[in-house]
């Protein structure tokens, strides 16, 4: 699927196409919910078509688009962690690059879609480098990354950058409500203005996960019991409300250094923000954003999550000046 704000990229793809100019790699970069991958696969699926319309769409109805339909078109290999969050390995580099390696067996492009390119290991990514290098005919590599800076330079130098950026606020907006979402402006500001993202939040009832994280944050400033809010949360998804908690404490040091001026995530809640800025200091919050960071990179281990939200939390509690 193309969506709006995919618009110029989509064209500069399909005149390198049929200028014959297509390179042989691809990253696919920018903020997580911009839709790379839906792009990734409709340009995939576009090249292996048998009769793609003039905009470069799969035609949906022949042999090609039908085996794509089923995942089982034998040109088409994805590659991606067996768990979000996890490695790539090399071993699975090595079999994707054996299979670009072999004759296609519809006679045309050879495609590969690396989903969340920026998880495979050292290992991984200097293996993929040879097939980089030396790129069989009528292959095309994909990478979707929304942290390309975790790949080597090495990668991201012999792959051609597509970049994604956030759409326009009211573009954003009017295609998030034909999408019958509810709160489109919450939802796109918690969402850093990114679409997908937003629409995710709202099927997945993220936006009162949200307002639980708040409840709980507000609560340890009035002295409620830390262990019983951490009860609370410790239930519901781990990554997204860490983000939260991260924008909660960045809208914090924004009020501490820019003052009312500034634009923060939580812009409903700026009143309180404004009287948790004044009984913080920049150095404590800061420290407790390193603090945050940490923990984010911990979520790919076993973590206790109720011991967790404790720690966080007392660390908050620790961090308000007492009134």
């Amino acid at each position: 699927m193309i969506y709006p704000w995919q618009q110029a990229q989509w064209q500069k793809v399909q005149q390198q196409q049929l200028a014959g100019k297509l390179p042989h790699a691809l990253l696919m970069l920018g903020s997580q919910g911009l839709g790379k991958l839906d792009f990734a696969l409709h340009l995939a699926h576009g090249l292996l078509c048998h009769a793609p319309n003039e905009q470069g769409d799969a035609c949906g109805e022949c042999a090609a688009c039908k085996l794509i339909a089923v995942d089982t078109h034998p040109d088409l290999f994805i590659l991606q962690a067996e768990e979000r969050g996890k490695a790539i390995k090399v071993d699975d580099v090595r079999e994707l690059s054996s299979k670009l390696n072999l004759t296609s067996q519809y006679g045309g492009y050879k495609l590969a879609v690396i989903v969340d390119a920026h998880d495979m290991n050292i290992n991984a990514s200097n293996s993929l480098l040879k097939t980089l290098e030396e790129p069989p005919s009528e292959t095309l590599l994909i990478l979707v990354s929304s942290n390309p800076q975790k790949l080597p330079i090495t990668v991201r130098s012999r792959c051609q950058a597509i970049v994604f950026n956030t759409p326009d606020t009211q573009q954003a907006l009017s295609w998030l409500q034909n999408q019958n979402t509810q709160q489109a402006d919450a939802l796109l500001n918690l969402a850093h203005g990114a679409p997908l993202l937003a629409l995710e939040l709202q099927q997945n009832d993220l936006l009162n996960h949200h307002k639980q994280l708040i409840s709980a944050l507000l609560g340890v400033a009035k002295n409620q019991p830390v262990i019983e809010l951490a009860e609370q949360l410790h239930k519901l998804p781990l990554n997204y409300l860490l983000n939260w908690l991260f924008d909660w404490v960045q809208d914090l040091i924004k009020l501490h250094q820019c003052g009312d001026s500034v634009q923060l995530v939580h812009i409903k809640q700026q009143s309180e923000l404004k009287q948790l800025a004044a009984r913080s200091t920049l150095q404590g919050l800061y420290d407790y954003l390193d603090q945050l960071v940490k923990n984010k990179q911990l979520q790919s281990i076993p973590l206790n999550t109720q011991l967790l939200w404790e720690d966080l939390l007392l660390s908050w509690y620790k961090i308000l000046k007492r009134v």
